[in-house]
């Protein structure tokens, strides 16, 4: 079966593109988070958290490729997926507004489905860049590949993903929710059931339980109405530090982490390495990528070939994707890369803290596990 996509989004001009959106955070003390509706939650308003179009499909792509690991043929999904934001946000506003006239118009299941992707997307990137946890793996991914290790146990609904902190020594539980309709507090509100979902693993001790809600506001376009005065979507969450005091093997949970880019990418070769002994070939040498030492001075990256992306094929599918007419982008204006030093940590049979280069590059967008996008809009 052959699928060809030539979509050109370049239609909606950079501006719509790369506009930035501002969500309101609220952190809530989690022992209210039970409290009665006539009782308010006590929460402190924290700066808001700003992201654009591509920042979200990008983290929306890789906690989608996280649960399709072993799925090649879901590849296409995880392209629809990103594409589908476009027509989902308000362009005409700085605040992050859903379109009200788009979201009436999906089916139940639907409705459901594409808010619960969009927060994920927005959740992981809030965890990842604002709370500083980069490492975060799909739960039932890493209760399967662990079990020798962490022997996770449950019993009831579980969460979402294992997090990880950047000294990699501490391990934590996160659940993400979304929802147009409902409270993110309360008995009854969504961060009560994420917690409800965290709870129930009960062992081996987690040192963060993590539960993060996007409550989406629209822009009132159904009926054609005025947008309220600062009316924006936000983000809702609680940190909760647990006491543990047992080591915990995390190496394999490192490389689970990245294994969700290498799907991104389309190198399945390496995802189905980690998956099944948890090793990574060296990127050296490797036609499919290309090591650049001039972009980000003394810290060389290796990027994605752009043929990489033109054939993903599996035993029963070939996917025919062209990021050239997809973007409408020359080919040297987008790229997708990684640093040279997360690969060579990956391969270490000791994997050490990393420290990230600082400080912004034209065009290059740095991510807090290392990964990179290179876009150059003019």
């Amino acid at each position: 079966m052959h699928i060809r996509i030539d979509l050109d989004i370049h239609r909606f001009g950079t501006s719509f593109n790369f506009r930035s959106y501002h969500l309101e955070v609220f952190k809530y003390f989690p022992v209210y988070f039970y409290a009665s509706p006539n009782h308010p939650n006590p929460r402190i308003n924290e700066n808001d958290f700003a992201l654009d179009i591509v920042d979200l499909s990008y983290f929306t792509a890789r906690t989608l490729c996280s649960y399709h690991l072993t799925k090649r043929e879901l590849y296409f999904d995880v392209i629809a997926s990103m594409l589908s934001h476009l027509n989902f946000i308000d362009s005409n506003e700085n605040n992050f507004l859903l379109s009200e006239s788009r979201y009436n118009r999906l089916r139940d299941f639907s409705k459901n489905t594409r808010i619960g992707e969009m927060a994920q997307g927005i959740n992981t990137l809030f965890v990842a860049k604002r709370l500083d946890f980069p490492y975060i793996i799909d739960f039932d991914l890493a209760k399967q590949l662990t079990s020798t290790t962490l022997n996770i146990q449950t019993n009831g609904k579980e969460p979402d993903f294992v997090f990880m902190n950047r000294n990699m020594n501490k391990l934590g539980l996160f659940e993400s929710k979304g929802t147009m309709k409902g409270t993110a507090s309360g008995k009854s509100g969504f961060l009560s059931d994420a917690m409800e979902q965290i709870g129930a693993v009960k062992q081996p001790c987690f040192d963060y339980s993590l539960p993060v809600c996007t409550k989406f506001e629209n822009n009132n376009d159904f009926n054609n109405q005025p947008i309220p005065e600062n009316r924006k979507s936000s983000i809702n969450y609680a940190l909760i530090t647990n006491a543990c005091t047992e080591d915990k093997d995390i190496t394999r949970l490192l490389k689970l982490h990245y294994a969700s880019w290498f799907y991104l990418v389309g190198d399945f070769d390496r995802v189905s390495s980690i998956l099944e002994n948890g090793t990574i070939a060296s990127l050296e040498g490797d036609q499919n990528y290309e090591l650049d030492t001039e972009t980000d001075s003394q810290n060389p990256i290796y990027w994605v070939k752009r043929n990489f992306f033109n054939i993903i094929s599996s035993d029963e599918y070939k996917f025919i994707l062209s990021v050239d007419t997809l973007f409408k982008w020359p080919e040297n204006n987008f790229k997708i890369g990684i640093y040279k030093k997360v690969i060579d940590n990956l391969i270490s049979d000791s994997p050490i803290i990393l420290e990230l280069p600082e400080g912004s590059i034209t065009y290059l967008r740095k991510y807090p596990d290392g990964t990179l996008l290179y876009i150059k809009t003019k």
